[in-house]
């Protein structure tokens, strides 16, 4: 009798455990659907804001007259309230409270087009060895082109085992990773820390010191933490409309060339977390204004839960100044 029982007990806490844990993955379930939902429609809201509203050198001018209203854009005295992109925290509610943080994406690291001074500072805070971090920009070009064709310092077929490199364009900088040596090399805490300041885009050269975070000012123009200050104070008052406007405030070498560095790029990153859950959104939203089919595109897309299952802190983010007109 004693041990019938025993068993029919065991059967029933078997039972309710996974009772339990069937319960918790619906809710979760149910948590997901709901938030994909919501990041969507602000996906969709922050889509149409950047389509419609007036760029600015730091973001978008929302309220501003258009450009084909005004004639072009004047940085002294334009109306407008401005929703920067330089990775700031925005909250916006439906149906709960949502932070979104939109970035230019030319404010970032694009790994697709970095100097040499910049590859030796990445591979440094990287944690790389000298020497493979000399043989980054020749790993990079042998990696991404079509050739069989080994550049000195760097590495083709024979040198990954017959299992690489791709001989096309990265499509990601997780990507940068699978060069030859880099992944067992790289510190894990330190790719994890300067993740979100990367960009993979072969497509696009622009930079924009105005919306990049203080991380990429060091990495691409190796700006001193007083420098970086100086730099985002300054365009706080009054955006860089030059580089070289950038490179007189800070004392920094003007490297710019014929480029231009002052005005995003049409690219912005875009993420979207829950104060409710512990889910993440992300999406690259690309405003084509020739394509008269599809004027905007939506990629790099991705859900994820954020570390630690941890649901966003609205505490210190400031209210989405949007609303569609």
């Amino acid at each position: 009798m004693l041990a019938v029982t025993g068993v029919v007990t065991l059967i029933f806490l078997v039972a309710m455990t996974a009772l339990a844990s069937l319960t918790a993955e619906a809710a979760s379930a149910r948590a997901r659907v709901r938030f994909i939902a919501r990041a969507l429609t602000a996906e969709a809201m922050m889509t149409y804001m950047a389509a419609t509203e007036p760029m600015a050198p730091t973001g978008l001018n929302v309220g501003a007259p258009r450009v084909y209203d005004d004639g072009g854009y004047d940085p002294v005295g334009v109306k407008g309230e401005l929703v920067r992109l330089d990775g700031r925290r925005y909250q916006i509610d439906l149906d709960g409270g949502l932070l979104i943080t939109p970035q230019d994406q030319a404010g970032l690291v694009n790994l697709a087009y970095l100097p040499d001074a910049a590859y030796l500072r990445l591979g440094e805070t990287l944690g790389l060895p000298p020497s493979l971090a000399r043989r980054l920009a020749p790993l990079y070009g042998d990696y991404v082109d079509r050739d069989d064709l080994e550049q000195p310092n760097g590495a083709e077929r024979r040198d990954y085992g017959g299992r690489g490199p791709a001989n096309r364009v990265m499509r990601s900088p997780d990507e940068w990773l699978s060069m030859l040596g880099v992944r067992s090399a790289v510190k894990a805490a330190a790719w994890r820390r300067i993740r979100p300041f990367l960009a993979m885009d072969p497509s696009s050269t622009n930079e924009n010191v105005n919306t990049a975070p203080g991380e990429a000012m060091t990495l691409l123009y190796g700006a001193t933490p007083a420098q970086v200050e100086t730099a985002m104070r300054a365009r706080e008052q009054r955006p860089f409309l030059s580089f070289a406007e950038f490179a007189a405030a800070t004392g920094l070498p003007n490297t710019s060339g014929d480029s231009f560095y002052t005005f995003p790029s049409g690219r912005i990153l875009l993420t979207v977390a829950d104060s409710r859950s512990a889910w993440v959104y992300s999406a690259r939203l690309s405003l084509t204004p020739f394509g008269v089919e599809r004027p905007v595109w939506i990629d790099q897309t991705e859900l994820k839960e954020a570390p630690g299952r941890a649901a966003a802190d609205l505490s210190d983010a400031v209210r989405l100044p949007y609303a569609p007109r």
